[in-house]
């Protein structure tokens, strides 16, 4: 393997699956769940000339021309006449792949085109061994946007928000409540009472999205959050990003029901990119 291989798979290993990650990230977050890499390693090659690569190279690194793709994907302009072949190569590729790796960056680069004909490769790779893969096929569902439900195996995405892999679990039932599923209203609202914390965090957010009231003492919690809470579980970025996924949410349902809330942390809240949005989504509500 070369130098530029072996620096590659250690970023890699910083992405979100190697601990928590900040509940409710997954709804804001770009497609593509990389941290610390920022430069390509493809020397200027296009997308049909990656694919090429990983429908020709070696099991060694095919890895490495997925990954390639994925961040091209994420930060290029495709030709519209293209999408087709693209998405047919990629799933087609995820399909025979046995490298996890690969399908991990495959369901990342297709995740990237937050296209809807996509998801059912996406409810194949939820059902895939590796918890990594699971995680960026939920993520690429939730970045697409609002799905219809004949599209998604729901099943299977509360099969995983049931299981014992707590991020899995936040990434599963954020989606739910990204799509409103009555279903997983209940089943969400469990987690509440969660001994892990992210957990309950992601619970109270999602539950916005159902207009859901036994959500606002955790919600009340997460907005009245300071510096003195930072310890080893939550940083001081943590903080902030909580706070502004609970303001995120609210914006999206125009959930006038958290006014209050609105109210409170943009007139207390001592960190400002946090109280001007309050504030700015408060001007929206109530006019």
């Amino acid at each position: 393997m070369t130098t530029n291989e072996n620096k590659t798979e250690k970023l890699l290993d910083k992405s979100p699956m190697s601990g928590i990650a900040v509940p409710v990230a997954i709804v804001l977050v770009g497609a593509l769940i990389i941290f610390g890499v920022t430069r390509m390693l493809s020397n200027g090659k296009g997308y049909r000339d990656l694919v090429d690569d990983l429908n020709s190279k070696t099991f060694g690194n095919r890895w490495i021309a997925a990954f390639e793709l994925s961040k091209y994907l994420n930060g290029n302009q495709i030709d519209e006449a293209d999408l087709p072949w693209l998405k047919e190569n990629l799933s087609q590729i995820y399909t025979s792949s046995i490298d996890p790796r690969t399908r991990n960056f495959v369901i990342l680069a297709l995740g990237s085109l937050k296209d809807e004909s996509i998801v059912p490769t996406l409810n194949k790779a939820l059902e895939d061994e590796d918890p990594k893969v699971v995680f960026s096929a939920l993520t690429s569902m939730a970045n697409i946007g609002a799905l219809k439900d004949d599209k998604v195996s729901w099943t299977q995405v509360e099969k995983i928000m049931n299981g014992n892999d707590a991020l899995l679990s936040q990434a599963s039932l954020l989606l739910a409540a990204q799509n409103k599923k009555v279903e997983a209203r209940e089943n969400i609202r469990q987690f509440l009472s969660s001994e892990n914390v992210y957990l309950r965090f992601a619970a109270a957010t999602g539950l916005i999205y159902f207009s859901d009231y036994s959500a606002l003492p955790t919600l009340e919690k997460i907005l009245s959050m300071t510096d003195k809470d930072i310890n080893e579980k939550l940083n001081g970025a943590q903080i902030e990003q909580l706070k502004l996924n609970v303001i995120g949410a609210i914006e999206k349902n125009k959930a006038s029901e958290f006014i209050k809330l609105l109210s409170e942390i943009s007139s207390k809240d001592e960190n400002i990119k946090v109280s001007t949005r309050a504030q700015k989504l408060l001007n929206v509500l109530k006019n």
